[in-house]
């Protein structure tokens, strides 16, 4: 097998986790079944393999006779590497596919999975697209009188903090400071704290590749922090609470930031959805319903795929297989009602067809194949 690719607090690789997922969806079938095996590992080990062991039991019965023995081993892959799986990791996804064109990939991840198994001829995506939509990160600055922590938040938790420290300044033996002497030291002393600041906060975003700032504290601090950030940081700005941080204990303002992005990334979901409506109203550069978007997917003129989690399943995995192929953005919806009238899924455009060539429908359809 493969050697195991492990998503930690401490390494959030975004790049690494989009390369697999692409590896995943241009996997080429193969007359052997691929078995996708997500596991919760917050579960005992025992009872996820013991639901394991019997679903593959099930399925096996189903198999033509000569797929039977490379199933066999692809599901003791699958065992193999739950058995080996971390202790601090919440969630575990293997791909095993044996017989004549091998394939495995094993994906451990600090967040949950929910437990699900599949055979089939291509791997099954849907849950990692899912993460990878949800993997929460961005800086958080709690931005205190004396000392400010710049804090790196993956999956609800911190894996990287920087201190930036104010300065303190003490005249030299016998030097006395006169009032205004005193106010332009601690203006300066002041500057090159937010400063510090500012340059943590560039370093880390450019560095790890975050697109997304919440500033905490008192208004005054929050304010001079972000008058000083250049504009492209300030455009990154996601949310302000306005809170003083208690020094000893910064878990209530790490809660707070977290909720904060969450709503933040909801409402970017819902505001995507209102986009797909408004151009399906006026007959402008979308199509919803299942077959249009196959067909605006299959023929590159797609700009964006927006779908359900609701969705059926299989459907669900074509999709979300021909975005990841394109490298599209995929936004995926959790109960939007307004998406569900289209029929669960839709695809924001790049351009209409050229004159002649078959457009996708853009009419909802009555129902999901």
């Amino acid at each position: 097998m493969n050697p195991p690719t492990h998503f930690s607090h401490a390494d959030p690789d975004m790049l690494a986790m989009r390369r697999c997922i692409t590896t995943l969806a241009d996997l080429i079938e193969s007359e052997s079944p691929v078995v996708s095996a997500y596991f919760d590992l917050r579960q005992p080990r025992l009872d996820l393999t013991s639901s394991f062991c019997l679903w593959a039991s099930t399925l096996r019965g189903d198999l033509p006779r000569d797929s039977r023995e490379s199933f066999d081993a692809s599901r003791d892959e699958v065992l193999a590497a739950l058995g080996r799986s971390k202790p601090e990791s919440l969630g575990l996804a293997v791909f095993s596919r044996s017989g004549a064109n091998p394939f495995s990939m094993e994906l451990s991840f600090p967040a949950t999975l929910e437990t699900h198994f599949d055979a089939g001829k291509r791997p099954a995506i849907f849950q990692l697209v899912q993460l990878k939509d949800r993997f929460h990160r961005f800086v958080l600055a709690i931005c205190g009188e004396d000392r400010s922590h710049i804090i790196e938040m993956t999956l609800g938790s911190v894996s990287q903090e920087i201190v930036a420290t104010r300065p303190v300044s003490t005249p030299e033996r016998g030097q006395q400071l006169s009032q205004e002497h005193h106010h332009r030291q601690g203006t300066e002393t002041q500057r090159s704290f937010i400063d510090e600041q500012v340059e943590i906060i560039r370093n880390l975003m450019a560095r790890r590749g975050l697109n997304h700032l919440i500033l905490v504290g008192h208004p005054r601090q929050i304010s001079a922090l972000r008058d000083h950030l250049p504009p492209h940081l300030q455009a990154r700005i996601v949310a302000s609470i306005f809170q003083v941080p208690n020094q000893l204990d910064h878990s209530p303002l790490i809660e707070s930031a977290i909720q904060a992005f969450i709503q933040y990334e909801q409402q970017e979901s819902r505001n995507t959805v209102v986009r797909l409506h408004d151009q399906i109203a006026r007959g402008g550069l979308a199509v919803v319903g299942i077959h249009p978007c196959r067909r605006a997917l299959e023929g590159g003129l797609a700009s964006e795929l927006v779908i359900s989690e609701e969705l059926h399943t299989a459907d669900r995995e074509e999709l979300v297989r021909l975005a990841t192929s394109q490298d599209l953005p995929i936004e995926v919806c959790e109960g939007d009602e307004l998406l569900e009238q289209h029929g669960g899924v839709g695809c924001l455009l790049r351009g209409l067809p050229e004159p002649g060539a078959a457009a996708p429908s853009s009419l909802p359809e009555g129902g999901r194949s």
